[in-house]
């Protein structure tokens, strides 16, 4: 169903009592990081009688287009959305017939992530897994710093007589400039302005829904290192960060985590580093400590032959570009 059609009270309450709940489900979450006229998202729902969803799985969508020609709507995950699933009461829902339809009502899929791994994939459809990274904190600190890394614990110890003075905030504007200044260039295509502008409104939503911690690592006046925590039900999702050359040098990062650790080890909670497909970030993470969580991205192209022509040609030209 289209968005506008969504009964957002029993959508939210769905994905809420789900086993698969988690932050990125929420109809007000998708509509932060799928903003208009570009991206939306659509809902398959299995209804039951009295109106309410006993299963939902949100679709996002990009236009596309291609020489001009547009080709409506395309399955894309976005940013600050590593993966999607059917959300479901029932623990034992089949997910295959959502995706399955999925497949069939769009020619297109460039990036699907989706936490649980399909028995039967759709015909033509790739997928490749890929794994985040969490740490369970239900245990206490010590021994949860017992399974940090030699070189974490060194470092932590480094980073603890550096002189760090840690700030609680609101403002995003101090980690997304420590980002533009020196970790956008290294990310292949550059990130583009309307990224940091869902950025900067999710914030704002997680902020007025008290889902968020925003922290910042400062010596001698200067932030130097930033780290955007959002603790929904009981997974806290490591969302964002940033640092400046000084606060790598400091392990700013390494104080910043080991003391959301701190605070919620002992409680039932999952802290989830949603690391990228980067082989030295995935260590970093490791040494916290961390095991691999897999997910799945799925893919699918059912355009014509003059449609993947015209893709290939323009394709071709934007990497000679």
């Amino acid at each position: 169903m289209d968005r506008s059609q969504v009964n957002e009270l029993s959508w939210n309450a769905c994905v809420s009592a789900s086993n698969q709940r988690i932050v990125y489900g929420y109809t007000w979450y998708l509509d932060a990081v799928l903003p208009q006229p570009d991206w939306r998202w659509v809902g398959v729902v299995l209804a039951d009688q009295n109106d309410g969803y006993r299963a939902v799985l949100p679709v996002p969508l990009r236009r596309k287009r291609i020489a001009g020609i547009n080709y409506a709507w395309v399955v894309h995950q976005p940013l600050f959305c590593q993966f999607l699933h059917v959300f479901a009461l029932d623990p034992v829902q089949s997910v295959e017939p959502f995706y399955q339809f999925v497949v069939r009502r769009f020619r297109y899929g460039s990036t699907f992530s989706i936490r649980e791994k399909p028995m039967i994939l759709p015909v033509l459809t790739d997928m490749d897994e890929r794994a985040t990274h969490t740490l369970d904190l239900s245990v206490g600190y010590e021994q949860l710093a017992a399974g940090y890394s030699a070189d974490r614990r060194l470092n932590l110890r480094r980073a603890q007589a550096a002189g760090w003075e840690v700030k609680d905030a609101v403002d995003p504007e101090p980690i997304i400039h420590l980002f533009q200044q020196y970790h956008a260039d290294t990310i292949d295509g550059g990130v583009a302005d309307w990224a940091y502008v869902i950025l900067r409104r999710l914030v704002k939503e997680l902020t007025q829904r008290q889902l968020a911690t925003l922290r910042y690592a400062v010596r001698d006046g200067q932030i130097e290192a930033g780290a955007l925590f959002v603790q929904e039900g009981n997974r806290i999702i490591y969302l964002f960060n940033a640092a400046s050359p000084a606060g790598r040098r400091g392990q700013a990062r390494t104080l910043l985590l080991d003391q959301l650790i701190r605070r919620r080890a002992g409680q039932s909670f999952v802290l989830d580093f949603e690391s990228p497909d980067k082989a030295s970030i995935a260590a970093f993470y490791r040494s916290f400590g961390a095991v691999d969580e897999r997910y799945y991205s799925l893919c699918w192209n059912r355009l014509n032959r003059v449609e993947r022509l015209v893709r290939r040609v323009l394709r071709q030209r934007s990497e000679k570009a």
